[in-house]
């Protein structure tokens, strides 16, 4: 059960993603991303760097599917073959994925993903805290580690920083996630020598 202002938070998050996303005039765009192609490549290819076999990715907060076609080109590339699907809260962003996209349109889901039930577990499940309130956090990654990330599977945690990085990382991802006892296998940071975010 969500409190009414978690209801909210969503509610507000959703709206502010469609009217974002949906204004963009190319796919990165219409993925939550300003910058041009290589940048792309440059900023969220790391997203890909724990991938070390075979499997399934799901991309939660997928909006126009650009990553979920970027990760298995990418995996490809690194000599692994990697499933791609993707879960989105909006039901309009999900639709633009499966035009995009429309070998893939049965993967392609909507749902919150903190109350979200999969058809499956998958492999490699990608996915930001920011998705959630702050005190729904902690709560957010053990479920998804319960019911969406496969058994020895992988959960890839991604922070995107701001213009004015604190130390290394774009948030306190591993301090938070060892606070819980929950392990973390291996971190990956790009830093922008121009912008200086942080992108973890």
């Amino acid at each position: 059960m969500l409190t009414e202002e978690e209801s909210h938070f969503f509610d507000d998050q959703l709206v502010l993603h469609e009217a974002k996303y949906l204004a963009g005039t190319n796919p990165r765009q219409q993925s939550g991303f300003g910058r041009d192609e290589r940048d792309w490549e440059r900023y969220r290819r790391v997203v890909t760097a724990p991938i070390d076999r075979d499997g399934t990715f799901l991309d939660i907060g997928c909006a126009n599917g650009l990553l979920m076609e970027s990760a298995a080109e990418w995996a490809a590339a690194d000599g692994h073959r990697v499933e791609p699907y993707g879960v989105d809260i909006s039901p309009k962003l999900a639709e633009l994925a499966r035009r995009r996209l429309p070998h893939w349109r049965d993967r392609i889901f909507v749902g919150n993903a903190l109350m979200w039930v999969p058809p499956f577990r998958f492999d490699f499940v990608r996915t930001e805290l920011v998705y959630v309130p702050t005190q729904l956090r902690r709560r957010y990654a053990q479920r998804l580690l319960a019911d969406v990330v496969a058994p020895r599977g992988c959960l890839l945690v991604c922070a995107y920083g701001s213009s004015r990085p604190e130390g290394s990382r774009a948030e306190l991802l591993v301090d938070e996630f060892q606070s819980w006892g929950l392990p973390v296998a291996s971190v990956h940071d790009v830093v922008s020598d121009v912008h200086g975010f942080v992108v973890t």
